[in-house]
C-alpha cells in the first residue's frame, strides 16, 4: 500500500474508527473519542514510510484499544480545588474501593509466602504440579503436555480447578467467605 493509499483507507473508514474509540472511551470522560482517533492516526501516517501492516484496519483498531488502555492505566485522581473540603469530595468509588493489598502484594511477604505454600499443599498432586510448572516456573501449557504425556485440556481443567481452590482459601484467610 502507498502512502496515499493509506491516508485514503483512514479517511474513508475514520467515522468507524470514532464510533470504535466512542464506544472504548464512554467510561473516561475526560477523553475525547475523536482525539483518541487523531492521535492514533498521526502515528500511522508518521510511519507512512514503513511497510503498513497485513491488515491495516485491525492494526488501527487494536492501537485505538491500546492507547485507551494506557490513558486510564495513566490516569491520575483529580481534585477540584472549588471544592470545600469534605464537602462532596469523597466520592461514591472512593468509600467502596477495596484497601485490602492485592495477591501480588501478599505474595511478596513472607506471611503471603507462606500462607501459598499451605495453600498449595490443600490441591491435588496433578493440581499443584500444573500451578507449580505454569505459574511460578513460567511453563507453557503446550509443553507440559508434550513433557507430561497429558492432554492440554486435561492440564486447563487442572489449573482451573486449583486457581478456583486457590481464590477459596486465600478469600478465606482473609476472612470474605
Amino acid at each position: 500500500m502507498k502512502d496515499r493509499d493509506v491516508r485514503s483507507f483512514l479517511e474513508s473508514n475514520r467515522h468507524r474508527f470514532i464510533r470504535y474509540a466512542r464506544s472504548l472511551v464512554k467510561e473516561t470522560a475526560e477523553m475525547d473519542a475523536e482525539d483518541v482517533v487523531h492521535d492514533v492516526l498521526v502515528r500511522v501516517l508518521e510511519r507512512a514510510d514503513q511497510p503498513p501492516p497485513d491488515f491495516l484496519a485491525a492494526y488501527v483498531f487494536r492501537s485505538l484499544k491500546n492507547r485507551v488502555i494506557d490513558h486510564v492505566r495513566t490516569r491520575k485522581p483529580t481534585v477540584s480545588l472549588d471544592a470545600e473540603p469534605g464537602e462532596g469530595s469523597e466520592k461514591l468509588i472512593d468509600l467502596l474501593q477495596d484497601r485490602r493489598p492485592n495477591a501480588l502484594e501478599m505474595l511478596q511477604t513472607q506471611e503471603g509466602k507462606e500462607e501459598l505454600f499451605v495453600a498449595l499443599e490443600e490441591l491435588s498432586e496433578m493440581e499443584r504440579e500444573v500451578v507449580i510448572a505454569h505459574e511460578l516456573e513460567g511453563v507453557p501449557f503446550k509443553e507440559l503436555s508434550q513433557t507430561w504425556n497429558v492432554p492440554l485440556n486435561t492440564l486447563l481443567s487442572h489449573k482451573s480447578r486449583a486457581m478456583k481452590k486457590l481464590r477459596r482459601h486465600f478469600l478465606e484467610s482473609q476472612g470474605d467467605t
